[in-house]
C-alpha cells in the first residue's frame, strides 16, 4: 500500500510538473499583411499598418552606407504601436534598396529580417519573434510600401 502511495504521489508530482512546463511556453502563430508610409522629413516616415499587425508606424533612419552595384544599406528603428493601443518593440534593423531603371525608385527588402524583442506592451508584453520585408521605396514622392510576414510568439 505505501508502495502504490508514492508512486500515486510520484504521479501527481508528475503530471503538474508537465502541466507548469506547459502553460510556460509561448504560443506562436504567422502574421502578415502591409505597410505605406510617408517620409515626413528625410529620416523620419509615419504610415499604417494593415493584417495582423494593424495599426500606425513610424520609421526613423540611423545611418545609411553605399554598397556593391548602387545598393543602399540603412539602419532604421521602428516605432509600431497596433490599432488598440499595443506596442510592438522591435530592435534596430536593416532595409537593403536596390537600385531600379526608375529613376529613384528602389527595390526594399530586409535581408536578415526584423527582430521582436520582448519589450512591447499588451499583447505583444514577453513576445518574440522575426518579420520579413519587401517591397519598394518611390523617394520622388516620399513614399514606402512593403509587405511584411513572419512569425511572432506570445507568453501564455
Amino acid at each position: 500500500m505505501e508502495n502504490r502511495l508514492i508512486t500515486l504521489a510520484a504521479y501527481f508530482v508528475f503530471a503538474s510538473a508537465i502541466s507548469v512546463s506547459s502553460t510556460a511556453q509561448s504560443r506562436c502563430h504567422e502574421i502578415g499583411g502591409s505597410i505605406e508610409t510617408n517620409f515626413v522629413d528625410s529620416s523620419d516616415t509615419l504610415g499604417s499598418a494593415t493584417g495582423d499587425l494593424a495599426g500606425g508606424l513610424g520609421v526613423h533612419v540611423l545611418s545609411q552606407e553605399p554598397g556593391p552595384d548602387g545598393t543602399i544599406a540603412i539602419s532604421v528603428q521602428h516605432h509600431w504601436v497596433t490599432a488598440v493601443g499595443d506596442i510592438i518593440s522591435l530592435d534596430q534593423a536593416t532595409i537593403t534598396l536596390f537600385p531600379t531603371s526608375v529613376p529613384g525608385f528602389y527595390a526594399a527588402r530586409y535581408l536578415n529580417g526584423v527582430t521582436v524583442n520582448g519589450s512591447g506592451t499588451g499583447r505583444f508584453a514577453g513576445a518574440s519573434g522575426k518579420l520579413s520585408g519587401w517591397g519598394g521605396v518611390d523617394f520622388s514622392r516620399g513614399a514606402l510600401v512593403l509587405r511584411y510576414s513572419g512569425k511572432i510568439c506570445h507568453r501564455d
